[in-house]
Parts: structure tokens; C-alpha cells; sequence
């Protein structure tokens, strides 16, 4: 694995046109663009929110994919021949709306398919939950849930990489709870071999190095180094590296501190 190579590709990156994107300007697609090549990256992915469960609910504003792709388009011209610029996706919890996620596929023709979860069937964003008021076989029971529905994300057919794992131990850390997500070892594996099998990259994102809601001390990647060395175990070799940036400042952040826990991983 060429770790300088892969940190020249930021592979999850957010526009305006998502509802947390930044609208003061810093998330104009041409602004990304520009400063991704700056930062001397030779590949980004836009990929704006879908979540689709929760667009066809109506607790999302549809997904504006007209707007996007005219916008990814005009960049993918403008910008030909100094960076490559990938048509993206990030596409939340498609497993429980699969029939309309791949409609919506198959209609846009992306060049990169982020799979996320960012909320169990039936529950709202881990964002929104209260974990200080659960009890710990309440959070073991989400954890294994997490794990459940990432598995069917994984199954999925036309996900390219599987991003923020560990998505809800971001918020576990915002209400001060240090989870050893290592306690379902057996469901991990499953997970890894499920997206070894069906050749989907495990990202490896760097969004939480910058929470300052997060103490310091329990700012980590998604996954973790521990969960990373167990898919290296499990033969996983498909990385991307994902800022998950919603303003252009956060392009590529943390990627260093990234090569460096990925190479201490595969050594």
C-alpha cells in the first residue's frame, strides 16, 4: 500500500448542497476544488448527504441532484488535467430504502458511491441520542445494531466504500463515554469480510481529529486503530482516506496523522 500515494485523495468531501455544508461560501464546489488543488491532492470525491430513508420521510429536504451534477460537471471541465474530480454520493441507510437508492444510482451515474449509516431503522441520527441517560447494555445493544446494518449496507451492490464505521462513537465521546468497540470482535469480522468479498473499500475518516466537542484525548479515527488492524487481519487492503469536510479549510485534514496510524497498522 502506498501511503503518500493514498493521502492525495480525499474521497469524502461535502458541498453546499448538503444541509450541513457550509454556506458562507467556503463550500462553493469551485472553491473545494481549488483548494484541493493547492493542498496537492490529485483526487477528490464530492459526495453531498442523501439520506435517503429520511428524504422519503420527509425529514430531509429532497436531495437536489440536478443542481449538484450541473455544478460537478462545470468543475470536472473547468478544472480538466489538473485534478480528478469524482461525481459522488454520500448515500445514508440504503439498505432500508434499496429499491429507490438504486433508481437514484442508475439516474445520476456517479463515479463514487459513499455507504453510510448514520441511524438504525427506526431511530433518529446518533447525533440526537442521549447516551448519558442509557444504560450500558442499552449502548452494547446499538453497537451490535450498528455493526447489523452495516453489513446489509455492505450487501449492498453498488457501494464503493463504507465510510465512518464508528460513526456513533463520535457522540459516545461528546457525552464523555470511552466505548471499547473491540468487544464485538466476531461482528467485525463479518462486516470485514462481507466488503472483502464484495471488493468495497473501508474508509478511513479523519472528521473527528477536529470536533472540539470531543475531548482531545478521545478525538480518534473511524475506525480506530484497533478496529483497523483487524481488518488488515482479515486480509482487508482497500483503503480511502475521507476528510469529510463540509467547508474547504478541512480538505485533506488529518491525513498525515492518518498515514501515520495506517502504517504502524501494516508494519
Amino acid at each position: 500500500m502506498n501511503i503518500q500515494e493514498l493521502k492525495k485523495h480525499d474521497l469524502h468531501m461535502h458541498s453546499k448542497y448538503s444541509f450541513d455544508g457550509a454556506k458562507d461560501g467556503t463550500a462553493e464546489i469551485d472553491v473545494i476544488v481549488k483548494t484541493a488543488i493547492e493542498r496537492g491532492l490529485s483526487e477528490i470525491a464530492i459526495c453531498d448527504h442523501c439520506d435517503i430513508d429520511d428524504i422519503l420521510d420527509g425529514i430531509y429536504e429532497p436531495y437536489p441532484k440536478d443542481e449538484i451534477r450541473a455544478d460537478i460537471l462545470a468543475a470536472k471541465k473547468k478544472y480538466s488535467g489538473k485534478i480528478k474530480i469524482n461525481y459522488g454520493i454520500e448515500l445514508g441507510e440504503p439498505h432500508v430504502r434499496p429499491d429507490e437508492a438504486t433508481a437514484l444510482i442508475d439516474e445520476c451515474g456517479f463515479d463514487f458511491v459513499i455507504g453510510s449509516l448514520h441511524n438504525l431503522r427506526g431511530y433518529p441520527d446518533f447525533a440526537f441520542l442521549r447516551y448519558t441517560e442509557m444504560t450500558p447494555e442499552h449502548i452494547d445493544w446499538l453497537a451490535r445494531r450498528n455493526i447489523s446494518e452495516l453489513c446489509e449496507i455492505a450487501r449492498f451492490p453498488k457501494i464503493d466504500t463504507l465510510a465512518h464505521i464508528t460513526y456513533m462513537g463520535r457522540y459516545f465521546a461528546n457525552d464523555g463515554i470511552d466505548y471499547d468497540f473491540m468487544k464485538h470482535e466476531t461482528a467485525w469480522r463479518e462486516l470485514f469480510h462481507i466488503i472483502i468479498e464484495n471488493g468495497i473499500a473501508l474508509e478511513v475518516n479523519t472528521s473527528c481529529l477536529r470536533k472540539a466537542s470531543i475531548p482531545e484525548g478521545k478525538r480518534k479515527f473511524m475506525p480506530d486503530a484497533d478496529l483497523l488492524r483487524l481488518y488488515f487481519d482479515c486480509s482487508g487492503t482497500r483503503l480511502t482516506l475521507g476528510s469529510d469536510a463540509h467547508t474547504a479549510k478541512d480538505i485533506a485534514a488529518g491525513f498525515e496523522e492518518a498515514g501515520q496510524m495506517i502504517s504502524k497498522q501494516i508494519g
